[in-house]
């Protein structure tokens, strides 16, 4: 892994940043000082980003990449679309990781401390503390809902529900 520091004056990671939807409704100087805050990190392909089992307090935003989702070692997704996000679940209830998320192609990713929330201040920190843990619960409804639908279709297949 590579990891460097955000550079507020790089113009074209301001507009890739403006483009993630978590990111989007931020102004300018709140971008910043969340970035300020968050470390890119480089990954290539074969390198583990986070394990299932382990604890740590970092939230991930994919920028451009393709990683795969295993969890105990059977592969059950990817993520591969700019803004996706991982690693939110531990931040919202302290549980350790629930996948290995693992590099497939050349990926960058915004590494963002869940700890920011406690550095930034006044209405920045509120803003974008509101706005973020929305982000988090419109993850998981979504992904609820694809579960719920899985179920349901297994449910069918197995007749356990008629």
């Amino acid at each position: 892994m590579l990891e460097k520091e955000f550079d507020p004056k790089n113009a074209e990671m301001l507009e890739q940043l403006r483009r993630v939807p978590a990111f989007a409704p931020l102004e300018e100087r709140q971008i910043e000082a969340v970035m300020k805050l968050s470390r890119l990190r480089r990954y290539e392909p074969g390198e583990i980003i986070t394990h299932e089992g382990e604890y740590d307090g970092w939230v991930f935003f994919l920028i451009q990449g393709e990683l795969s989702i295993t969890h105990k070692g059977v592969q059950v997704g990817t993520v591969r679309r700019l803004g996706d996000v991982f690693g939110e679940m531990g931040v919202v209830d302290g549980s350790p990781r629930s996948a290995t998320i693992t590099a497939l192609k050349p990926s960058l990713c915004i590494a963002l401390d869940a700890s920011i929330f406690e550095r930034l201040e006044g209405a920045d920190r509120c803003a974008v503390r509101a706005l973020l843990y929305k982000v988090f619960c419109e993850i998981m409804a979504v992904r609820l809902r694809e579960m719920d639908a899985k179920l349901a279709e297994l449910s069918r297949r197995c007749n356990i529900i008629p």
